[in-house]
């Protein structure tokens, strides 16, 4: 399953990748504001794929009973955990409920939990996915996270008694820019790089480097890699026979299919998101246009907003 050395960051074309999947929302939108037949809509799309990492997508698919065996086996994928190591039977804390949304600055994406034997503290899983790194924020946020699933395992008034957690977080943007790697553990170390408290990890993976550079990860066949390599072609409805014989990934591709998307599911969870979205860009537009017409430099609203030169200049 090794791409060809040529390979390059997936094509923006006929594919539904991200940009297209935000344009079938925006037109869904628009048929049922305007009370047109959104499930005819979604049926002519029926063959297509849904764009995996939106966080409506990724929650229905990843936080499903019923996919249990799809997460389970991304998550030991992620972590790198083999043999008897490896989590074998989560529970899903906040599984996923049609047409409810949940509470986004409280709970992560995912969240998952695991029974070790013996005495070894159970397993905490938590999953989400970042598309933009905003100055800092990012690393604030997930600093937070950290801290509030940590202080959810405490008891009031006990000891605390805290559980093993990994934080999962799968990246579009460089986290390391001068690392040649795209996958990274973040743990608490002394000045040598001694671990001082190994119940907490977290897994950082740079999805778009993994595709920068092909030749440097062509000979990589990890399960983390097939994994990235196979939702990125369900992600542009590429020709996935070279992974037509793994069970776990013919699954992944029919639970990716739109058909299986529901137009309630998509009216509500992805059209928030699509919302959202737009939202913040906007705000983003009207912050940079007060920037330039205080004379600030092109550098520094590009900082502060994460928008490109070009949508600035254009303004």
């Amino acid at each position: 399953m090794r791409p060809s050395a040529n390979r390059r960051v997936p094509a923006r074309g006929k594919h539904m990748i991200r940009e297209e999947f935000a344009e079938f929302l925006k037109e869904l939108k628009k048929i049922n504001d305007n009370g047109g037949d959104v499930d005819a809509f979604i049926k002519e799309h029926e063959n297509k794929n849904v764009y995996f990492y939106s966080d409506g997508c990724i929650k229905k698919i990843l936080a499903s009973e019923q996919n249990l065996v799809l997460t389970t086996d991304l998550v030991n994928a992620a972590l790198g955990l083999i043999g008897s190591d490896r989590i074998e039977n989560p529970k899903l804390v906040n599984p996923f409920i049609p047409g409810e949304l949940g509470y986004r600055s409280v709970e992560p994406d995912i969240l998952l939990t695991n029974d070790r034997d013996g005495d070894v503290p159970r397993d905490r899983i938590s999953i989400e996915v970042q598309h933009e790194d905003n100055n800092s924020l990012f690393k604030d946020r997930l600093v937070l996270y950290v801290a509030r699933l940590t202080s959810n395992m405490a008891r009031k008034g006990n000891d605390p008694e805290l559980e093993n957690l990994n934080v999962v977080s799968f990246l579009f943007f460089d986290a390391f820019p001068e690392s040649a790697n795209y996958r990274h553990t973040v743990q608490l170390k002394n000045q040598e790089q001694q671990v001082y408290f190994d119940r907490q990890t977290v897994t950082l993976i740079e999805v778009e480097k993994f595709f920068k550079d092909a030749t440097r990860f062509v000979g990589d066949n990890c399960r983390l890699a097939q994994w990235l390599r196979a939702i990125d072609i369900l992600n542009r409805d590429a020709d996935f026979s070279e992974f037509a014989n793994d069970p776990i990934f013919k699954l992944l591709q029919n639970e990716v299919k739109l058909c299986n998307f529901s137009s309630r599911y998509l009216m509500t969870v992805d059209m928030s998101d699509f919302d959202r979205a737009v939202a913040e860009y906007t705000t983003k537009l009207e912050i940079a246009k007060k920037m330039r017409n205080a004379n600030k430099p092109i550098e520094e609203i590009i900082e502060f907003t994460g928008l490109s030169e070009k949508t600035i200049r254009e303004l």
